[in-house]
C-alpha cells in the first residue's frame, strides 16, 4: 500500500498548483524513490509486466517520481538518468524515508586529471603496476587513504592510485536502458584487454594539473568571480541528479560544481553540504559566495542550498518548474550557513 501522500497524485498536483508561492520550500527530494532490491528489476514501458522492458534499476539506484500508476496504483510513472517507464512501488522507498535516506546513496568516484595513471597493486609509489586509466575515465571510489585512494577500476577488480591526479565526483547511481547497459559491457570488455597489456616496461607519464588562468589577489576577488560565474547559468533548466552546469543540475550540483571549477571539493547532497562544507557562519557574516542551507519541513535536516551573491538575493536552481533563479535569500528556513573560501 503507498503512503497517504502519493495516494491521490491528481489531488497533490491540484494542491502544487495552488501554493506555487511555496514552491521553493518544498523538499526537492519529495519525489525521490530509492531502488531497494536484490539486484535489479526491468523498467517497463508500461505498469504491467507483460510490458517491454526499456531498462534495468539496480539496488540504490535513485528515480523521480512522475505519477502513480495500475489498476491498484501499485505502479509508479518513473525517470531515472535516460530511462523513463514503470516499476512497481514495491521496489523502492521514498517520500521522507528517501530523502533522509539520500546521502547513503552517493556514489564517489576518481576521476583521472591527467593524461595516463597507473593503478598500482599497493598504495606504493614502488609497488607494481597492474593497470592504467586515461584523462577522464572514472573509478569506483572504495576507500580514501589520504595519499592514495583504493578504487575498483575494471570489472572486479581493484587497486590504489595517486590522489593528487585525481578529482573526487559524487553522484547518484541511475537506472540504465538497454544501449547504455550494452555500452557499459562493451567498456568493462575493453578494459580488461587492457589489462592483458604488460604495464612493467612502460615509463611512468604523469602530466601535471593545469592551474587557473586567473590569479586571485583577494578573497573579495575570488567570491565575486564566482558569483559572476554563477550569473551565467540564470535561466538555465533544472535537472534532478544533473551533473552539468551548462546541461542544467539541482540545487546542490549547482553549488558543488560552481566550486569544482575554482578547485573546491563539496559534497552533492544538501546535506552534505551542510554538515561538512567550509565553516558555518551566522547570517550576520555572510558574503557573496556563501552557501545558504535551508530546511523544507521545519527541522534540522537540509532540503535545499543556494548560492549568496550579495544585497540579501541568492541564485539557485529552485525547482523543475523555475530551474535557475535569483530570489531574496531570507524566503525560506534558514537552518545554516557555510563559508567555503576563507
Amino acid at each position: 500500500m503507498l503512503q497517504q501522500a502519493l495516494a491521490d497524485p491528481d489531488e497533490a498536483m491540484r494542491n502544487a498548483s495552488e501554493q506555487e508561492e511555496q514552491d521553493e520550500e518544498e523538499s526537492e527530494y519529495a519525489n525521490l524513490a530509492i531502488a531497494q532490491v536484490s539486484n535489479y528489476v526491468n523498467v517497463r514501458e508500461e505498469p504491467n509486466t507483460e510490458s517491454a522492458i526499456v531498462g534495468k534499476i539496480y539496488d540504490g539506484a535513485v528515480a523521480e517520481i512522475q505519477d502513480v500508476a495500475g489498476e491498484e496504483n501499485d505502479w509508479f510513472k518513473i525517470i531515472s538518468g535516460s530511462v523513463e517507464g514503470y516499476i512497481k512501488a514495491e521496489f523502492f522507498i521514498y517520500g521522507d524515508e528517501a530523502a533522509q535516506a539520500a546521502q547513503n546513496y552517493v556514489t564517489r568516484y576518481a576521476v583521472v586529471a591527467v593524461d595516463r595513471l597507473n593503478v598500482r597493486g599497493q598504495p606504493d609509489i614502488a609497488s607494481e603496476r597492474i593497470g592504467y586509466l586515461t584523462r577522464g575515465e572514472k573509478a569506483l571510489l572504495l576507500e580514501d587513504l589520504g595519499e592514495w585512494l583504493k578504487v575498483q577500476y575494471a570489472e572486479g577488480r581493484q587497486g590504489y592510485v595517486a590522489a593528487e591526479y585525481v578529482t573526487i565526483d559524487e553522484e547518484f547511481v541511475y537506472a540504465k536502458s538497454i544501449a547504455e547497459e550494452q555500452a557499459e559491457l562493451e567498456a568493462q570488455r575493453a578494459q580488461q584487454e587492457r589489462e592483458r597489456e604488460s604495464q612493467q616496461d612502460r615509463p611512468e607519464i604523469l602530466t601535471d594539473l593545469t592551474p587557473p588562468d586567473v590569479t586571485y589577489t583577494s578573497n573579495e576577488e575570488l567570491r565575486r568571480s564566482i558569483v559572476e560565474y554563477a550569473m551565467q547559468f540564470l535561466g538555465n533548466r533544472y535537472v534532478h541528479g544533473g551533473s552539468s552546469l551548462a546541461g542544467g543540475t539541482d540545487c546542490s550540483g549547482f553549488t558543488s560544481l560552481l566550486y569544482k571549477e575554482y578547485g573546491y571539493s563539496l559534497s552533492r547532497t544538501p546535506a552534505g553540504q551542510y554538515s561538512s562544507a567550509g565553516r558555518s557562519i551566522s547570517y550576520s557574516e555572510i558574503q557573496p559566495g556563501d552557501i545558504i542551507c535551508y530546511s523544507s519541513n521545519g527541522g534540522a535536516s537540509c532540503t535545499h542550498v543556494a548560492l549568496y551573491i550579495g544585497d540579501g538575493q541568492i541564485i539557485h536552481e529552485a525547482n523543475s518548474r523555475k530551474g535557475v533563479i535569483i530570489g531574496d535569500a531570507t524566503y525560506g528556513n534558514i537552518i545554516g550557513i557555510k563559508n567555503v573560501i576563507d
